[in-house]
């Protein structure tokens, strides 16, 4: 007994030591993290910023990949397909040769929705899938890129409307009987075999009625919901049998391809080829799926620097106000992502995002009651005024293979009431 209440008193103590203020960071989530820092606050230094398209992207043998069309005033028309081969799920090979063949189906597993319409969980979308068969093959140790694609046959195994649910989680496509001398009879006996008589398919979704060029749907390529299934039986059992194909593995390619549209937009000028950039002093432009990036240059960092040579940077961060004419384009991304530019000219993640101890200071994460997005860049910023690293960054959104949201910010002109702008605080050394 007297064990016993040694025990509790002895956890009482810890709980009561653990919450002492000066040993805790309870509750510094939800202060702003400039705060946290004593010193000279600058945040007049100049930023400019360029909208840059972003040409081409490797998209092959990702987990999630997006299908879909979606169009709009600011951002044109981007149209979203899939390119996937089937693979042999077992080792050795598959023999259908004393079977009779009852339907093939394509299954894709969904794990998101995206529409600039504000759809609630019961809605129901409608919408046409096609499924293509390829006519050139596809390799696994190929790289692909969003601009890729790959020659397809003039036949179809899938052309139909479908209504689809935000809650479904499946998508199913019951193919049409051409495919099944595909498999009627047939022996492969390995994987090789069975991609030199079905090389793959090209996917596609196209919203129709209400829903057209507002909808789009991210597809996991691993999920064992995904695939191809035979449903077929023996000639000597009447008990239906099945035999799964996957769209993912080492033996199965895939990746994505996007089309983007700028024409009548303020993005128009890519379209034409005229420029490679747009100026960000009013609004910048932020489009996943080999969309836009925004490219941000600092050019008073160094001056500033040579003015304070002894200057120690405590806390640096960069504030994105999101421009208004978001809210008609649906919810902004979640998070963005900041790389930098070496004067090598690779481009890596900045110093702060890739130290995991640092990662959750880096934030990048929307902020909805602001309405911004707010990134901690100290260690970039200090190695930029030390003349250790470049100082131009690349602002891109997270997940933006995966990802159907654009956002607009707001841009870095200082008249502007609401501008971009990077925040310092430092101390000088003797």
């Amino acid at each position: 007994m007297l064990m016993t209440s040694a025990l509790a008193l002895l956890m009482g103590f810890s709980v009561f030591t653990a919450c002492n203020p000066e040993d805790t960071d309870f509750g510094r989530d939800l202060t702003d993290p400039s705060a946290w820092y004593s010193g000279t606050l600058c945040d007049t230094l100049s930023i400019t910023g360029y909208t840059c398209r972003e040409d081409s992207m490797t998209t092959s043998n990702y987990l999630n990949g997006v299908i879909g069309v979606m169009q709009n005033s600011v951002f044109g028309k981007t149209e979203a397909v899939m390119f996937t081969q089937a693979a042999l799920s077992t080792t050795g090979g598959i023999s259908f040769e004393s079977d009779m063949i009852d339907s093939v189906v394509v299954s894709l597993a969904v794990t998101d929705f995206f529409s600039t319409a504000t759809r609630d969980s019961n809605y129901v979308f409608t919408a046409r899938l096609r499924l293509i068969p390829l006519a050139d093959p596809m390799y696994p140790d190929t790289t692909y890129y969003s601009c890729s694609s790959v020659q397809c046959l003039r036949m179809v195994y899938f052309d139909s409307v479908l209504r689809i649910s935000k809650k479904d989680t499946v998508i199913r496509m019951k193919l049409n009987s051409s495919i099944l001398s595909l498999f009627n009879n047939q022996v492969y006996a390995d994987n090789a075999s069975f991609q030199t008589a079905l090389k793959g398919f090209k996917i596609s979704l196209e919203p129709e009625g209400a829903d057209a060029d507002d909808m789009m749907v991210c597809v996991n390529y691993a999920a064992l919901s995904t695939g191809l299934t035979v449903h077929f039986h023996s000639n000597n059992d009447t008990l239906p049998l099945t035999y799964s194909f996957v769209f993912s593995g080492t033996s199965a390619a895939h990746f994505n391809a996007y089309r983007h549209t700028y024409s009548a937009s303020p993005l128009s000028v890519f379209a034409a080829n005229a420029k490679d950039s747009v100026d960000g002093a009013q609004k910048m432009y932020l489009q996943p799926l080999g969309g836009t990036f925004v490219k941000m240059r600092f050019p008073t960092l160094r001056q500033w620097s040579a003015k304070h040579p002894n200057a120690v940077v405590h806390h640096a961060q960069l504030i994105l106000p999101v421009d208004d004419a978001t809210t008609a384009l649906g919810a902004p991304s979640a998070r963005l992502l900041c790389y930098r530019y070496d004067s090598d000219g690779t481009v890596t993640l900045i110093p702060d995002l890739m130290d995991a101890l640092l990662n959750g200071g880096f934030d990048g994460n929307f902020d909805n009651s602001k309405r911004q997005y707010r990134m901690r860049i100290t260690r970039q910023v200090q190695q930029a005024v030390s003349g250790a690293t470049g100082g131009d960054l690349g602002i891109y959104i997270d997940a933006r293979r995966t990802s159907a949201q654009q956002v607009i910010l707001r841009g870095t002109d200082k008249s502007l009431p609401n501008h971009a702008k990077l925040e310092i605080i430092y101390s000088e050394t003797k």
